[in-house]
């Protein structure tokens, strides 16, 4: 009986193990039943969600570059603009420069020709004066005949 006892527990104990495995597939059948749609309606989701950010993250990566490279643009046209715009300011400066020398050398000359003039003037009423005295004074002393 003992052995008839061993087998039948053994049997017993077999059954019930395939019991449990099968139980255990089913529900596992019925959990993937029910999640498995959701998950792979998520999983597509998710696919799908990289899909866009990969093409987002592609263009604003290209967005970048071309602002940056228009931004390059602008700054490069702003410092040849600064370069000519420091060109003229220098050479009107200079213009400026010479414009004060020559007004400066001008004025220097009307000074002179206003004191030559003065003098000229100065030297003709002297010589008037002189003149004038010298026929005053024959006037008034008698010519001898």
């Amino acid at each position: 009986m003992s052995e008839r006892a061993t087998d039948s527990s053994d049997s017993e104990s077999v059954d019930l193990q395939e019991h449990n495995e099968t139980t255990i597939r089913d529900l596992s059948a019925g959990l993937l039943g029910i999640y498995e749609p959701k998950l792979n309606e998520v999983k597509e989701n998710l696919k799908e969600l990289i899909n866009k950010q990969n093409d987002l993250q592609i263009a604003i990566s290209n967005e970048k570059k071309a602002f940056s490279s228009t931004q390059t643009k602008e700054v490069y046209e702003m410092v040849l603009k600064t370069k000519a715009y420091k060109d003229k300011v220098t050479r009107i400066k200079m213009q400026m420069h010479q414009i004060h020398q020559r007004t400066k050398n001008l004025r220097a000359k009307a000074l002179e020709i206003q004191e030559l003039k003065v003098n000229q003037c100065a030297t003709k009423l002297q010589q008037l004066h002189y003149e004038e005295s010298l026929v005053a004074s024959s006037k008034r002393t008698p010519r001898k005949s």
